[in-house]
């Protein structure tokens, strides 16, 4: 851990990430309170939220490979840098009296999710090229503390933002931070590696496919690529959804009770990072995942144990309410967890030359599965109590937790 605290270029990556999620979570938290502030319509405020998957759709098959082409760090520039000039550029128009609409928060968000996607399967690459391989699991454990301490500052000072300064002068400042993010990566040095000549003549779409070829060639990395919309199909779904249905319409709970429900979540995802680093040390991430996914397993059938009981009336409102809290809190955790033992996987396994293209694989199937997922938890939580869903997420999970199985075998196999 003393080494990567003296290793200049990963504390340059590092707060790089923290000044652009920052960034990123303020625009999100602000034109959320600005639409419905304005609309008052939950419809636009969804409809808000679920335009991002088209730029993921569009984009995520290339993005990989610009990654994987041009030099990580100067591409992750350049995207910051227009990430942030686009921010402060729309809160400028604001300020000039060109009243930020609805179409144009459209604009924004699918320009801003578009830098994002090729954004992010650059950044996925870098953390190999600044550390060493003994040291991946726990640099990548640390980089995921930036989540947990942007999910909790950044609504706080979106809010901060939106009721002192207004949207305007807010979009600014996170434009300001955005710019700053991308700065400090001029100041980190790589030894990226680029395609050799040959390749650089490849089209796109052939680089793309070289990347699902990959896939195909190997049963662990198949296996592993669909663990990923798996887990957004069965957790993202049950959380945005179903618990947030059960804790508003069922419980009634209040604005109060629901924002500490949302700290709780928010607090264990700062923990969960450490927690890796103790287990990554000790284990390979590869023995990992099967424990991990059978501890969610668990975790969603006490979930749907305790909403049942709830049902029936076995169990009063505020034990409900505290068993809900103390099971969600775990399960996101564990899944923290999971997804850093993942990520170590997919850059200690994947070829450097590979790993954009493979990650946008990853993040294109993720995409799909989330709508559909929220779209079928949705259609069950209106005709059936919403346990079921519970239900479901367990049995998705434990399902997973033999596929993950299965990965540790495909991975002890010697390769002929």
């Amino acid at each position: 851990m003393k080494e990567l605290f003296h290793n200049r270029n990963y504390m340059l990556y590092w707060f790089s990430s923290a000044f652009t999620m920052a960034a990123s979570n303020i625009v999100q938290f602000m034109l959320s309170l600005y639409v419905l502030d304005t609309t008052g319509s939950a419809t636009l405020f969804a409809t808000m939220l679920s335009i991002t998957i088209f730029p993921r759709l569009l984009f995520s098959p290339i993005a990989g490979v610009f990654g994987d082409r041009f030099d990580r760090r100067n591409w992750m520039f350049f995207l910051g840098l227009c990430s942030g000039v686009t921010i402060a550029l729309f809160g400028i128009l604001h300020e000039s009296g060109i009243i930020l609409t609805i179409w144009i928060i459209y604009v924004l968000v699918i320009l801003l999710e578009t830098f994002e996607t090729f954004y992010s399967s650059s950044s996925v690459g870098i953390i190999p090229l600044i550390v060493k391989k003994e040291e991946i699991g726990v640099a990548t454990s640390f980089a995921d503390i930036d989540e947990g301490i942007v999910g909790i500052i950044g609504p706080l000072l979106a809010a901060t933002f939106y009721a002192t300064i207004g949207v305007g002068v807010g979009l600014i400042m996170a434009g300001v931070i955005s710019f700053l993010g991308s700065v400090l990566l001029l100041f980190m040095h790589t030894q990226d590696i680029k395609d050799g000549e040959e390749n650089v003549k490849n089209t796109i779409w052939k680089d793309f496919l070289d990347g699902v070829n990959l896939v195909k060639k190997e049963p662990f990395l198949r296996k592993l690529v669909i663990l990923a919309p798996l887990t957004n199909f069965f957790l993202t779904s049950a959380f945005n959804i179903s618990l947030v249905f059960f804790l508003r319409n069922k419980l009634n709970v209040s604005d109060i009770v629901f924002g500490g429900y949302e700290a709780i979540l928010s607090v264990m995802v700062l923990i969960a990072p450490f927690i890796a680093m103790k287990l990554l040390k000790k284990e390979d991430a590869a023995n990992l995942l099967p424990p991990l996914i059978f501890g969610i397993t668990i975790g969603f059938t006490v979930l749907a144990t305790i909403v049942i009981f709830n049902y029936f009336q076995i169990l009063g409102q505020l034990s409900t309410i505290i068993i809900l809290c103390i099971a969600s809190g775990i399960i996101v955790a564990i899944i923290e967890i999971m997804n850093i033992a993942s990520s170590v996987m997919f850059k200690t396994l994947v070829s450097i030359k590979f790993l954009g293209r493979v990650i946008s694989i990853v993040n294109l199937l993720a995409t799909i599965s989330i709508p559909l997922g929220q779209m079928i938890y949705g259609i069950m939580n209106d005709f059936y109590p919403i346990y079921w869903t519970l239900i479901l997420s367990a049995g998705g999970f434990f399902l997973m937790y033999f596929l993950s199985a299965s990965i540790l075998k495909d991975i002890a196999k010697p390769k002929e």
